[in-house]
């Protein structure tokens, strides 16, 4: 029987994470993965030449975790303008962060499309969000989303025109029902950083984090069947250990632990291509059609992502939508936002991810024990829903190892 220190189930983020941290402490640790593939929910796959991932995935440069991991440093990300675009009634209006293009920023100003009133205390929200202390978001007391938007004084115009039709692509539900805490620590991760992606997709990061292993066995292929609190028995054999942590998605944890469920948040996400001469900047939002929520021309920083003479847009949806008319929509959208005809557009994949994003109802509770009994437990359904969030479990539960192990 083989043995460890630390066996690890799990290889998406807050595995990787887990790992890592343990490894550096010296401990012998296993990392197992019943997929072929670290990486757990962020996927990436290639078709016909388009490199597609498992749903609408971006990277924020600015969370706090991700810059501890060490890997931006070398990390080809390409972040996207920081430019939002509205369309409504056949006319585009963009809103664009002031310290990237301050011709963008003055044009709204000028054009009264967004009252001056809205403008100042969304400036100033944004500023208490992205440059005040943490700890003051957390010690605010929480509410949804729309109630702490209206707190600040956002006239209800503003926060439907332009914050709920933002915030439902990114809480992947509508009505901003969301923690009014987590919402601002996502205004705060836009504030200080620009969101992007890797020419080779979202898998390109848990790649990353795999790549920084350096004495830590990684098994793919190989599940986890049965857990105790010191050992665990896949198909193919049985390790002994002196912890576990279980950082597998909060289903399998669930099954693997009898923890808690989680409640889960579905998105479906339609890649479609356009030519080359065409697509754009940022992040666009059809107002009049909020079957979507928006569409992003990726190849507009990785034109790796496509074929030479094609650009690849993806548009994603709130839900599971298999409709027989979602794919004919999905085009029309991609269609009138960027000024293409119908049939310069073409389908390259639809996909629906049934568990997007683990549901957070309720105050945002950041300091949640990692323990499960003699377990220890690791995933963003345990902090926030989203890469901080794993990363953040997953060096948590090893913190919550190694002060075990130093109590012995």
């Amino acid at each position: 029987m083989s043995s460890y220190d630390v066996v690890v189930v799990g290889a998406g983020l807050a595995g990787l994470r887990a790992a890592r941290v343990l490894e550096e402490h010296d401990l012998s640790v296993l990392l197992l993965e019943k997929n072929h593939a670290v990486g757990g929910r962020l996927a990436s796959h290639v078709v016909d030449g388009y490199v597609l991932d498992q749903g609408f995935q971006l990277i924020n440069p600015a969370y706090p975790e991700l810059i501890a991991t060490g890997i931006l440093d070398t990390f080809d990300l390409r972040r996207f303008a920081p430019m939002v675009s509205f369309l409504r009634h056949g006319t585009t209006t963009s809103l664009a962060d002031p310290r990237w293009s301050p011709r963008e920023a003055a044009r709204i100003v000028t054009s009264h499309v967004v009252g001056a009133r809205d403008l100042a205390r969304t400036a100033k929200l944004f500023a208490h969000c992205g440059f005040g202390p943490v700890d003051a978001i957390l010690k605010e007391d929480d509410c949804p989303t729309r109630e702490g938007l209206a707190r600040w004084g956002i006239s209800p115009a503003m926060i439907d025109s332009c914050f709920e039709p933002f915030l439902r692509g990114t809480l992947l539900r509508d009505g901003l029902r969301d923690s009014w805490r987590y919402t601002q620590l996502l205004l705060r991760s836009f504030v200080r950083g620009r969101p992007g992606t890797h020419p080779r997709g979202i898998v390109a990061l848990p790649e990353a984090l795999a790549a920084q292993l350096r004495s830590t066995d990684v098994h793919v292929d190989e599940g986890a069947q049965r857990i105790t609190a010191t050992s665990v028995s896949t198909e193919e054999r049985t390790y002994a250990c002196s912890s576990v942590i279980v950082a597998t998605d909060a289903n399998s944890a669930t099954l693997l632990t009898g923890s808690e469920e989680v409640s889960w948040l579905a998105q479906t996400t339609w890649w479609l291509s356009v030519p080359r001469d065409s697509g754009g900047e940022g992040l666009r939002i059809d107002l009049d059609d909020r079957r979507f929520s928006s569409a992003l021309d990726v190849t507009s920083v990785a034109s790796e992502r496509a074929p030479s003479t094609r650009r690849l847009v993806a548009v994603a949806a709130n839900g599971v939508d298999e409709s027989r008319d979602s794919d004919a929509a999905a085009a029309k959208y991609v269609a009138r936002l960027y000024d293409v005809t119908e049939s310069d557009v073409d389908l390259v994949e639809r996909t629906v991810v049934a568990h997007a994003l683990p549901r957070l109802d309720g105050p945002l509770n950041l300091k949640r024990s990692p323990r499960h009994g003699d377990l220890v437990l690791a995933g963003d359904y345990l902090q926030t829903p989203s890469i901080q969030g794993a990363l953040v479990s997953g060096r948590r539960a090893a913190q919550a190892v190694l002060a075990s192990r130093a109590m012995k």
